[in-house]
């Protein structure tokens, strides 16, 4: 339904209100009308032509600070130091937006070269630096790189077998709770329900399995 606005009375008290919602509020007390305040933003920015003459959410001290800090800071540092400073709850966006369409600022291209430094720095790791990888295992750093700390414990493992640990905990790398078994006595283990915390009754249980298997293959041929 179109609505017919009073555009002569927006004009008159726009410059008496600080924002859209309170000269909606005075508009439909003033002509007995309920007029939601989508509706009248939108007729205000896009029939009258008022688009982004909003109320400024920021103090002048707050925009004098975002002046000098927003292009030696960046977007992510300027958010953070912001809220510190004013007690503010800003998001990153919000803040770059108000930045760069209503104060015309923009980043340093010195902060551009410190930010690009930083989010390609890595961290350098000593040699012998054990650290958890993704799939839980702990890796050490050696000086051919990256390695599973139960192999380089270990040693040379034999040739189609993995280590597994005999009390089940990976980070427990000790040489003693560490086993070498193929696929195939990882499975009969899983099948005979084997595995156990006590590292004695899994390693007898991979002896049994290991025993079972040759025995099969014994009668297979």
């Amino acid at each position: 339904m179109k609505i017919d606005f009073d555009n002569d009375w927006i004009i008159k008290h726009k410059p008496s209100c600080d924002n859209w919602v309170k000269l909606c509020a005075e508009y439909n007390s003033a002509h007995n009308t309920n007029i939601n305040y989508s509706t009248f933003k939108y007729h205000i920015n896009h029939r009258l032509g008022y688009r982004n003459n909003y109320h400024n959410p920021y103090s002048d001290e707050q925009i004098e600070w975002l002046k000098t800090n927003y292009p030696i800071l960046g977007r992510v540092k300027c958010t953070e130091q912001f809220n510190a400073k004013f007690n503010m709850n800003k998001t990153v966006g919000a803040l770059k937006k108000y930045c760069q369409e209503r104060l015309g600022l923009r980043v340093s291209e010195e902060r551009k070269k410190l930010r690009a430094i930083e989010n390609t720095h890595t961290v350098v790791y000593d040699i012998g630096t054990i650290v958890k990888g993704c799939n839980g295992h702990p890796y050490i750093k050696t000086e051919d790189g990256w390695k599973r700390l139960a192999n380089v414990v270990y040693g040379e493992i034999p040739k189609g077998h993995f280590l597994v640990h005999l009390d089940g905990d990976e980070n427990n790398c000790n040489k003693e709770n560490l086993y070498p078994i193929t696929r195939a006595i990882s499975g009969l283990m899983l099948a005979n329900e084997f595995w156990s915390e006590n590292p004695e009754i899994t390693k007898t249980g991979i002896i049994c399995c290991d025993l079972q298997n040759n025995l099969k293959a014994t009668c297979n041929s």
